[in-house]
Formats: structure tokens, C-alpha cells, sequence
């Protein structure tokens, strides 16, 4: 209260005359007191005014005990951002299930699982875009607050990681995976508890790249339709480097090093070679014993003469094995050529949230 602050202090001076003793016996109040002087003194010259370092009274950890708390009560008390993003998810993982459902190990099952593939590592990419957001909204708050003193810029950068991560990236792939997965497929994809996590670890690995990459874009950004088309853009070229559009191996060697830069292109590689090493594509239909019921004559006659089974398994079938089109695509099948794809996933989003948060720490702050 009031009459508690003017009590008198043991020493005899009330708290504001302690404060008051405080500023006056500062280097900061030695330092404004000479330039005011060298002012009303005419001094023509000069002085360089250097901004101080910007200080907060608390720690680390308590800032950031206070600002998580407070995105997440933001997260709780708007939900339809969140919810919609559930919806959507799970809405998408239904419509796609439906439509590659019960995969078969044939021609038509290795079309389809490439296709899938890549539907849901485009479909993880722009559903990121959503995370250009977090930091265009709120510009004005966080360089009022920051300038202020309430908290450094590590405290709310984090903040808003977990606040965004977690329940905006983490759940949708979770979702995304567990409807997906037993919907292709006789019994789902791969019947394996590590193809399993590992589709999901990718997908999350891919959610966490491209929404770091929505964040570098977008911080310091004051319009959000100008970070939405840099990102936009982006994903179109990644997309065409992804290994369905075209085939890496043929590009060019002087625009082939753009790949490396695809983040659809490292979680598709990963997802086929989880799904496809060790399918066989022909096995199940007993190919080979109804080929070896035509003699090469018959085979040899135009396109349109042979039975329309053989046409599709000799014609369009060049692969029996997952295995044979993995190396087509250049892709190397074993364990390293799967990690690698998420060792690279995860640099890229170091290197994202490093420049995001260098552009937010060293973002202009005074007008």
C-alpha cells in the first residue's frame, strides 16, 4: 500500500528517497548529466549518444517461465487456430486413405505408394506455412516489451518454439501417420513397429524443417502476405526437386546441387526407402508363370495385341522389386542412406530457428 511504501526505512529515508540516492550516485546519471551540461553550455560539438544495453531485472529462466506461460494460455483461450488445424488433419487423412486405400503389391501399388509419399511430404510442408504468423502478429508487442526490459529475445524466441512445435507440429503428424498408415494397404503400410515410428519421425522431422523455415522467412517481416509468398515460391521449387517430378539422377549437373536444399526431397527419400526395401512388386501376381505361357513371338507383336495384364506388368512394371527402384531413382537403400535424410533435416532446422532468431535479436527496435 501506499502508506507502507513512505514508511520510514532503519537508515531514516522512505524507498523512493533510496531509489532517488541510487539513480544520483549512477554512472548512467554521471553520463546524461555531462551531455545535458555540454547542451545548455551551447556546446556546438557533437556528442554521440550510445544507447545502452537493454537489461531485464529477472533470470532466464523465470522470463521464460512467465512468457510460456502466457502463449499458452493465448494457445488455450484461442483455440480455433489449433482445433482447425486437428480438423483439417485428421479430414486429410481420411480423404487420402480412402483414396490409396488398401494397397496392393503390384504395379499399380508402387505407383501409388510413390504417390502417396508425396502427398505427405507436401501436404507436412505448406501445412507449415500457418507458422508465419507467430512472429508478423505480434512485431509491435515484442519490440515494445522488449525494449521496455520485460524479457530478452532468447526468453520469448523459445516461448514461442514450444508453444508452436509441440501442439501445431508434433500432434497433426501424429495423427496424420496413425490414420494413414493402416489405411494403405492390406494391413497397412510395412506391418513393422519400426517402419512404423520411423514414417512418423519423418514426417515430424519434415513439420519441424519447413516450419523453421516459415520462421527464419518470416521474422522481422511486417506483412504477412509478402513472408506467405516467399514461402510459397520456395516450396514450389523444393517440390520439383523432390525425386517424383523428375529424376534426379538426369538434372543437369549444373542445377543438380539445388536438391540438397529440397526439404520434400530428404523425407520422401526417407519414406521409400522405409516402405519400399524389400517389397516385391510381380511375386504376388505370379508374373513370370503367365509370361512363360506366351512364346516371344507373341510377346514381341505390337502393344496393343497382348493381354492386358502382361501389358501392364511388362511394359509398365520395370521394377519388381522396391529395391530396383530405389536404385533407379538413385537412392541408396541402406541404413545410413535412411538417417542421413533426417540428419539433414534436422541441421537445416538448426540453421532456420539460428537465422530466425538472429533477425529477431538484431531487428530494428527504436524509430
Amino acid at each position: 500500500s501506499a502508506e507502507s511504501t513512505e514508511e520510514p526505512t532503519e537508515y531514516g529515508k522512505t524507498l523512493a528517497e533510496q531509489l532517488a540516492e541510487n539513480y544520483s550516485n549512477s554512472s548512467y546519471y554521471q553520463e546524461t548529466k555531462a551531455i545535458l551540461e555540454n547542451i545548455s553550455l551551447g556546446n556546438k560539438k557533437k556528442t554521440k549518444v550510445v544507447f545502452r544495453q537493454i537489461t531485464s531485472a529477472n533470470s532466464f529462466l523465470h522470463q521464460l517461465k512467465w512468457v510460456s506461460k502466457r502463449t499458452f494460455k493465448n494457445l488455450v483461450g484461442n483455440p480455433q487456430a489449433s482445433i482447425a488445424q486437428l480438423c483439417v488433419t485428421a479430414f486429410l487423412g481420411l480423404v487420402v486413405g480412402a483414396i490409396f486405400f488398401g494397397l496392393k503389391e503390384d504395379s499399380a501399388g508402387l505407383q501409388n505408394r510413390v504417390g502417396a509419399m508425396f502427398f505427405l511430404t507436401t501436404n507436412q510442408c505448406f501445412s507449415s506455412i500457418s507458422a508465419i504468423e507467430l512472429f508478423v502478429v505480434e512485431k509491435k508487442i515484442f519490440t515494445h516489451e522488449y525494449i521496455s526490459g520485460y524479457y530478452r529475445t532468447s526468453a520469448y524466441f523459445i516461448s514461442k518454439l514450444m508453444a508452436d512445435l509441440i501442439p501445431m507440429r508434433t500432434i497433426p503428424s501424429i495423427i496424420f501417420t496413425c490414420i494413414i498408415y493402416f489405411m494403405l494397404g492390406k494391413y497397412g503400410l510395412k506391418p513393422t513397429v519400426e517402419a512404423f515410428f520411423t514414417m512418423m519421425f519423418t514426417l515430424t522431422m519434415v513439420s519441424y524443417t519447413a516450419t523453421s523455415m516459415a520462421l527464419a522467412i518470416a521474422a522481422g517481416q511486417s506483412v504477412v502476405a509478402v513472408a506467405n509468398l516467399l514461402m510459397t515460391i520456395a516450396f514450389v521449387f523444393m517440390i520439383i526437386f523432390s525425386g517424383l517430378l523428375v529424376n534426379l539422377t538426369s538434372i543437369m549437373s549444373w542445377l543438380s546441387w539445388l536438391k540438397y536444399f529440397s526439404i520434400p526431397r530428404y523425407g520422401m527419400t526417407a519414406l521409400q526407402i522405409n516402405e519400399l526395401t524389400g517389397l516385391n512388386f510381380c511375386s504376388s501376381t505370379n508374373t513370370t508363370n503367365l509370361i512363360s505361357n506366351y512364346n516371344y513371338q507373341q510377346i514381341s507383336q505390337p502393344y496393343f495385341k497382348l493381354p492386358k495384364f502382361i501389358n501392364v506388368c511388362v511394359f509398365l512394371c520395370r521394377w519388381c522389386t522396391g529395391d530396383e527402384y530405389l536404385k533407379n531413382q538413385g537412392i541408396d537403400a541402406s541404413s545410413w542412406g535412411l538417417w542421413q535424410n533426417h540428419l539433414a533435416l534436422a541441421c537445416m532446422t538448426i540453421i532456420f530457428l539460428i537465422i530466425a532468431y538472429l533477425k529477431l535479436h538484431f531487428m530494428k527496435k527504436f524509430s
